[in-house]
């Protein structure tokens, strides 16, 4: 195991170069840096969209990604917890009671032992959630969260750059892949799912057993990006505070509530709106609600 100070230091190199990967890129090498710092068993990243709703683009648990999926939160579980308290969680602070109470993923038959879950912050509001998790007792422990919490800084700053590439690319008049249908994403799945049967069929040692492995990681990716892409793409567009306040928008607040929320003047809000309504194009305030809306919204 690397020290804390070498594996920061690889996972700002690895990160760097993912940029040009996209986010799924980036996202993989966090799981990667994560592994530098602890033992972990399973990693998964979430990002708020709206504000009742977290879509998880990433789920691993030893050597399977776990379908992308919305949930909805629970105003009493771990990513309302983060959210309201911007705080890190480790699981030895209440015996995993806030842990439990959310959604399971991979290998379900088991309960994780430990867990330290972070915020993922842009400026003052949290957008999302870094977790990494363990079935074994003690695994990792306060001492580890600083070093987790500096992961999630580069999480921020990293797929904020990977987004800054988005947007040159649509100043350059490069194409950026519109969102894929519904259906492709149930092929996806059944595809990734197909190959993960492949890899285990054909062992651990050969080369059609990687090049099972990869037809295996693209298909996860692939899932990835098909969640995320209507939302992501859209806000790729919008500044950090014209995000957060599309975000307020799109829960059917006014603008003198959202002035109240952002401690600014109703003028300035009005001003962001207005930009916010011509770059995303979507006819008006409505049209905002309905884009950040979620397609699937199982329940935690």
């Amino acid at each position: 195991m690397l020290t804390q100070p070498e594996a920061l230091w690889r996972a700002d190199e690895r990160l760097g170069a993912a940029v040009r990967q996209g986010r799924y890129g980036v996202y993989h090498q966090l799981r990667l840096s994560a592994s530098d710092l602890l033992a972990l068993d399973s990693f998964y990243l979430g990002f708020r969209q709206g504000m009742e709703h977290i879509v998880y683009p990433y789920n691993w648990d030893g050597e399977e990604f776990d379908d992308p999926n919305v949930n909805a939160f629970a105003p009493d579980g771990l990513t309302a917890w983060i959210i309201n308290t911007r705080k890190t969680y480790g699981s030895w602070t209440d015996g995993g009671a806030l842990l439990h109470r959310g959604r399971a993923f991979g290998d379900t038959s088991r309960r994780s032992a430990v867990a330290i879950a972070t915020p993922l912050r842009e400026g003052r509001e949290v957008v999302g959630v870094l977790s990494v998790l363990s079935y074994t007792a003690g695994a990792f422990g306060p001492a580890d969260v600083p070093g987790i919490e500096a992961l999630a800084r580069l999480a921020t700053l990293y797929l904020g750059r990977e987004r800054e590439d988005r947007e040159r690319r649509l100043a350059y008049g490069a194409a950026i892949p519109e969102a894929p249908e519904a259906r492709l994403g149930e092929t996806l799945r059944q595809l990734k799912r197909q190959a993960g049967l492949l890899r285990s069929a054909l062992g651990t040692e050969s080369s059609e057993r990687a090049l099972a492995e990869r037809v295996y990681e693209l298909c996860a990716r692939a899932q990835s990006e098909s969640l995320e892409a209507p939302e992501e793409q859209a806000l790729s567009r919008l500044t950090t505070r014209e995000r957060e306040i599309a975000r307020l928008l799109a829960t059917s607040q006014t603008n003198v509530q959202i002035a109240a929320a952002l401690n600014v003047s109703p003028l300035t809000v009005k001003t962001h709106v207005a930009h916010i309504l011509r770059k995303l194009d979507v006819g008006g305030r409505s049209g905002v609600r309905e884009l950040l809306r979620p397609k699937n919204t199982p329940s935690e």
